[in-house]
């Protein structure tokens, strides 16, 4: 399990997020930080790349999971 790091504008950083979550098993986004006078906000997201397609770690083409899911 890596734990991805995304700064930028906030619809930008879940966005990419949610694209991180449809490839991988993964948190979705969460720890969703803001700097006192920054525009960026960071957002951690927690997946897991250990596996393979076969082995379970990542999401079948017609396979998705809601935001916000934890691994299974």
């Amino acid at each position: 399990m890596i734990t991805i790091e995304i700064r930028g504008p906030e619809k930008a950083a879940l966005e990419a997020s949610r694209r991180i979550s449809d490839l991988f098993l993964s948190s979705g986004p969460c720890r969703l930080r803001r700097t006192p006078g920054e525009d960026e906000v960071q957002v951690l997201v927690y997946a897991d790349i250990d596996r393979g397609a076969n082995e379970g770690g990542y999401l079948d083409p017609d396979e998705t999971m809601p935001t916000g899911s934890f691994l299974r």
